[in-house]
């Protein structure tokens, strides 16, 4: 399991230290600070009989297990003995190991975690915070009395290793889930529930799971909730490599890596599944999956509230466990063959006599083994990142494909498969991993309209291309959700226009004015701009919206004779008085000209009516 280090020390790593050297025990890793004796070290590996009297051990999981006779002569030893004593009295107890691992004996994952095969270990610490969060003390025997005659109780105390404590143990746990995550791509598997008027919860995305069953184990209870809930199973070669409790105590969720996501299918047909959902036999609520990205989880808006309680980082580093790097060797000399084919010729060891001259020599002609502090070990591991990040910068390869221009791609497809004939026009209402919901509008005849609603699943293959599948029709509904509760209700009208139209639109446009106003482009390079802006006036004009600029909203320093007016009313005709047909104007005798109010824009006849003309066709 992966520490908050970022190390994953694998099963077997102390085997070699065990066998060699006995361990020690400091004080908080001070080797100034003895504070006793290890008197016995020993690694259980996963699945030992002795875990069972452990409370929540998790079953992937093996354990270093020393015990440490603290010297009571030495104000040290007292010290720890009753500190630890007290820690493990109220639950608190935490350890942590001094090690040392060579070069080979560790790899380096695609996530950043380094996974240890083989460690050399020197001591083990009492401390404040263990590096690994199971570190723990199994029982504090009397001070009195020594190594002989030590008994080990069959219900041994221990830390809580979740969020909260819980004095149950496994029988507080009440509900277990599952998170399933694909080593390929680093996404998770959710599902989304089914519209179900009597659901708080419905059309939320959540990671599969359910009640434990009377006598089940959690993690029993996860991996039989998740079958029922997908109708599939898991692989043989998923890997559990963590768990974690919700801060309610009855939840337990569990993750579980499988190597690719095609290892588990998905969506599968309800009278093709392997396994059946007894909550809904007859295949007539049957809940949709997907792969979700782990960096999309904290802004989901239909994430269930429960979920948002999820360690992320756990999902981040969950893994499945590498093998270790090969080790370099060094390429051996001519001469040095030659001397040890020359030496053992005929089976026969030569043993002429050196002198002390030659023996030197001799030795230094050998490959030398590289002795270094830890200091320069660290600083040359520094110095190797710092270069390795440098040659990246500096690297002519192109940079991944972002989210925009993939979803700018999938657009251009699914308006190319819709759009035939050209007389409609598609809106991309969401994108999801394996499929893009859509609305199609078209019109028959001048005023009646048509609106349909699609879900188009695509695939993408490993050059990139995007392939779209047929498309199916769906229903869209847009729910309000208050924040910190979990019930919702159906939007209004209103609700369902502003969530869908008018916020991405109000978003669009100040991305669009943030970009124009920060740019250096001339007018001309507007061009193609300004005949979107006035199909954009024209459509708001026709909802009546009047877009007419308010100089008093401006600021001062804009507030000019010659201010050019931003928009007009443009279906209010009055607006503009009176238009001429080119005659001159008459100066009725007696009559004193109107002024006109400071806010009024004099324009030209002729191009008011060329665009009340545009409008109107």
């Amino acid at each position: 399991m992966v520490d908050e280090v970022n190390d994953l020390v694998l099963p077997g790593a102390f085997t070699r230290t065990l066998a060699s050297r006995p361990v020690k025990s400091v004080w908080h890793h001070g080797w100034k600070d003895p504070v006793g004796v290890v008197a016995a070290c020993e690694e259980w590996m996963p699945g030992d009989p002795r875990f069972a009297d452990i409370p929540d051990w998790p079953a992937e999981a093996g354990a270093l297990v020393a015990t440490v006779i603290y010297n009571l002569r030495t104000r040290q030893g007292r010290d720890a003995y009753e500190q630890v004593k007290q820690w493990h009295e109220h639950g608190q107890a935490a350890f942590s190991i001094g090690y040392r691992v060579r070069e080979g004996e560790a790899s380096l994952r695609g996530d950043g975690v380094r996974v240890i095969h083989h460690l050399d270990l020197y001591e083990v610490s009492p401390v404040l915070h263990g590096a690994h969060p199971l570190t723990r003390s199994l029982e504090v025997k009397s001070a009195t009395g020594g190594h002989d005659g030590l008994e080990y109780k069959t219900t041994p105390s221990h830390v809580e290793i979740d969020v909260v404590a819980s004095s149950k143990g496994k029988d507080a746990i009440k509900v277990a889930g599952l998170v399933v995550k694909a080593a390929d791509t680093g996404r998770v598997l959710m599902i989304q529930r089914t519209l179900d008027e009597d659901d708080p919860a419905a059309g939320m995305w959540e990671f599969p799971g359910g009640h434990r069953e009377d006598g089940e184990d959690p993690l029993t209870a996860a991996v039989r909730e998740w079958g029922e809930e997908t109708g599939s199973t898991l692989p043989g070669t998923a890997s559990v490599i963590g768990s974690w409790t919700a801060p309610n105590g009855i939840y337990r969720g569990f993750v579980a890596v499988v190597p690719t996501e095609d290892s588990v299918p998905i969506n599968v047909p309800h009278d093709e599944r392997r396994i059946a959902n007894p909550d809904d036999p007859k295949g007539d609520a049957t809940e949709v999956t997907a792969w979700w990205p782990i960096t999309a989880l904290p802004d989901m808006a239909l994430l269930r509230p429960e979920c948002r309680e999820t360690p992320l980082e756990l999902l981040a580093g969950a893994a499945l466990p590498q093998g270790p790097a090969p080790k370099p060797t060094r390429p051996i000399s001519e001469n040095v063959l030659e001397g040890i084919i020359n030496a053992t010729r005929d089976g026969v060891t030569s043993t002429e006599k050196k002198s002390a001259r030659a023996a030197v020599q001799a030795a230094r002609a050998l490959p030398r083994i590289e002795h270094k502090s830890a200091r320069s070990t660290v600083i040359e591991a520094k110095s190797k990142h710092i270069a390795h990040l440098e040659a990246l910068a500096m690297s002519p390869k192109p940079m991944p494909e972002s989210q925009e221009q993939f979803r700018s791609r999938l657009s251009d497809k699914v308006r190319e498969l819709l759009d035939q004939d050209g007389g409609t026009w598609t809106c991309i209402e969401g994108t999801y991993p394996d499929r893009v919901i859509v609305s199609v509008h078209s019109e028959d005849g001048a005023t009646e309209r048509r609106s349909s609603h699609y879900a188009i699943p695509y695939t993408v293959t490993a050059t990139g291309d995007i392939t779209l599948e047929k498309p199916q029709p769906v229903e869209l509904a847009t729910i309000v959700v208050p924040e910190g509760t979990t019930a919702h209700r159906a939007a209004t009208e209103a609700e369902d226009v502003d969530a869908r139209v008018v916020q991405p639109t109000v978003e669009t446009l100040a991305d669009a004015t943030a970009r124009v106003s920060s740019s250096t482009a001339d007018p001309e390079q507007f061009e193609e701009v300004r005949d979107k802006v006035r199909d954009l006036i024209a459509a708001l004009s026709a909802k009546g919206l009047d877009i007419a600029a308010d100089e008093d909203d401006a600021a001062p320093a804009e507030r000019t004779a010659a201010a050019t007016p931003l928009g007009l009313a443009l279906w209010d005709e009055d607006a503009f008085g009176d238009v001429d047909d080119g005659e001159d104007d008459v100066d009725h005798e007696g009559a004193e000209p109107a002024r006109a109010p400071e806010d009024t824009v004099r324009m030209d006849a002729d191009e008011v009516k060329a665009a009340l003309a545009l409008i109107r066709s």
